[in-house]
């Protein structure tokens, strides 16, 4: 009598499935990979506006197309205004830089920033300006549909292209608002992307990147098969882009993926500035830039909880960020 109390005890505990022959509960379904074809669908849209000047009508369209996106997705958007003259005595431009987070369980923070603007007489601003926010959107959907164990926030930065002069705005404010809000405390990682969509894809290693935390991501593209567009062989580059202007205000957690030859072997390359254009630009490409930079982020994500575990059991620790101390 025992034996059968136990047995049909079990039988509830498995949702009636033993007493009733019903098939176990099917396990979730995996949620879609990142896909270049719809990462390239964002990129038509954004190209399809025209060229995205920072402080234009075209800027503003590109943010409101973002927004959109981003809204679809049911995440709450955040704006950043800021302004800048475009001369001495003129009147300030308008900008802002955009951002949504996507909710994790740790309390530290990812941020994966991207140009939004392009830099005036450029053209199109296909693969720069365009296929970093093209990624960035289709991250947003895969991160939406599976979360990492930390929250990730997705900038789209505007002036980063606009002045040769006084390069990199956007970031310049965004380290600022970081900073003032409390969020650089408890930031793990900065991910710079830039030119991600060009057809010859090569992202080289980045010298002025955390080492750690690079050669985490170049580790992830070697066991995905993806060194034709990440070669690990190849010199190093030094990428100069807005993820410096973090570095060179103490925080270290930063890598820059960026393809320095559009077009040809040799930097800037041939289609730099001049033939930015869709044509010039792959779904192939997008895919494999996507690809690495989602299973990074998830590697990262796990060696970081590894790392903030250890420091929440040290009896020593110290309750701070865990790289460099902030600006004064």
């Amino acid at each position: 009598m025992r034996a059968f109390v136990q047995t049909a005890v079990a039988c509830v505990a498995l949702t009636f499935g033993c007493a009733f022959g019903a098939e176990p509960t099917a396990a979730p379904p995996t949620p879609d990979p990142f896909s270049g074809e719809r990462a390239f669908a964002q990129l038509e849209k954004l190209v399809a506006l025209g060229p995205r000047v920072a402080g234009t009508e075209a800027a503003a369209a590109a943010r409101a197309l973002v927004r959109g996106e981003l809204e679809t997705l049911g995440l709450e958007v955040h704006e950043d205004a800021f302004g800048t003259a475009s001369e001495p005595g003129a009147p300030p431009l308008a900008l802002a830089n955009l951002w949504a987070e996507v909710p994790g369980t740790e309390t530290g923070l990812l941020v994966v920033a991207t140009p939004l603007d392009t830099a005036p007489g450029a053209g199109a601003g296909a693969n720069e300006g365009g296929s970093g926010a093209a990624l960035l959107l289709e991250l947003a959907r895969t991160l939406v549909a599976k979360p990492l164990a930390y929250p990730v926030r997705l900038l789209f930065l505007d002036a980063e292209l606009r002045d040769a002069r006084r390069p990199f705005l956007g970031s310049q404010h965004a380290h600022g608002a970081l900073r003032e809000s409390g969020a650089l405390e408890r930031m793990r990682l900065l991910l710079y992307l830039h030119q991600v969509g060009d057809s010859e894809l090569e992202i080289r290693r980045d010298r002025l990147s955390d080492r750690v935390l690079r050669d985490l991501i170049f580790a992830v593209a070697r066991r995905k098969g993806l060194t034709d567009a990440f070669p690990s062989a190849a010199p190093f580059d030094e990428v100069r882009l807005g993820h410096v202007v973090f570095a060179l205000r103490r925080f270290p957690g930063v890598v820059a993926l960026a393809d320095l030859r559009y077009g040809g072997d040799q930097i800037p390359g041939e289609h730099w500035r001049t033939e930015d254009h869709l044509v010039n630009c792959s779904p192939e490409s997008l895919a494999a830039a996507g690809t690495v930079v989602r299973a990074g982020l998830e590697a990262i994500a796990e060696r970081q909880r590894t790392v903030d575990r250890l420091t929440r059991q040290a009896p020593d620790a110290e309750e701070s960020h865990p790289g460099a101390p902030s600006v004064p």
